[in-house]
């Protein structure tokens, strides 16, 4: 399985979110667990967390048999250059650069096309984060749903959200940073847990939606952007209900009255073996892709 040394170049911040940056960790993660050298390249540095094996580098190790780039737009030339060195795998780019890489990945809807190169798999090949799937590893094997509502409130301010909620219902809420809530959370709790534990997820469209729907939580998507939001609604899960729409503060009312009806219809437990059994094939999934485009 070790014949490709794979280089991820990606970013994170808060122009870009921390999605690419998880989803990369937690690939690069499975390489070195899998014995597939792996070197990790963050544009703007930054430290991996504790335990995590991999190589960080600030450069382009001249071994690299493949370059996978997981960011956003890309240039012509900076395509041009990393293919000089490497054949270049980009993911989710809507970019100038897309046509000129060696294949396509799209792992969020493309609402731009396909192009040319573009990579269509038969399989799943979403990749989660690596936090998410790491504190979901140490969870029990079936996690009651005993938290109305996690609001994960990174683009929009949910004061009102919150008020609104108020003693009839129970929340999490939390900015990247800080946490505000009306119930007791264990020192300890970690971010999947929270999410598992919720019946409905409050976000704008990005990777916690996508692990709030494996958990099976209901998703009320509020969006920053009209970008974000048809993305949204490309989102089909016939698992759990989902509402999407551009955050209003003026909405908060109906957006409460939707909140209640999810939570009638909330699942009550998750089975938290099938999400980390659902986790494991993707990255297997993504890393057959890699291989069959390097080598075909």
């Amino acid at each position: 399985m070790n014949n490709m040394d794979i280089t991820i170049i990606t970013d994170s911040g808060p122009h870009i979110g921390q999605g690419h940056w998880q989803r990369m960790l937690l690939f690069a993660w499975y390489c070195s667990h899998n014995g597939i050298p792996v070197t990790l390249v963050h544009k703007h540095g930054i430290a991996a967390p504790d335990g995590v094996s991999v190589r960080l580098s600030d450069s382009i190790p001249q071994n690299t048999s493949c370059i996978l780039r997981d960011m956003r737009d890309s240039s012509k030339e900076e395509i041009e250059y990393l293919r000089a060195i490497a054949p270049v795998i980009v993911i989710d780019d809507c970019g100038e650069g897309r046509q000129y890489s060696t294949a396509a990945i799209d792992l969020l809807p493309n609402i731009y096309g396909n192009t040319a190169n573009t990579f269509e798999s038969t399989v799943p090949l979403f990749l989660y984060g690596y936090n998410f799937y790491q504190s979901l590893s140490h969870a029990p094997g079936t996690i009651a749903k005993d938290i109305d509502c996690f609001i994960y409130a990174s683009t929009f301010d949910a004061a009102l959200l919150c008020e609104a909620l108020g003693t009839h219902y129970s929340f999490v809420c939390t900015d990247g940073r800080t946490f505000t809530t009306n119930i007791a959370l264990s020192s300890s709790m970690q971010y999947s847990n929270i999410i598992a534990q919720s019946k409905v997820v409050i976000s704008h469209f990005g990777i916690s939606i996508y692990e709030a729907m494996l958990c099976g939580c209901h998703c009320i998507i509020l969006n920053p952007t009209a970008y974000h939001d048809e993305l949204s609604h490309t989102l089909q899960n016939t698992n759990v209900l989902v509402h999407h729409e551009l955050y209003n503060h003026a909405s908060v009312p109906q957006i409460i009255e939707i909140f209640k009806n999810f939570v009638e219809q909330a699942h009550m437990h998750v089975d938290t073996a099938h999400c980390i059994r659902t986790i494991q094939t993707n990255l297997k999934n993504f890393y057959d892709a890699l291989r069959l485009i390097i080598t075909s």
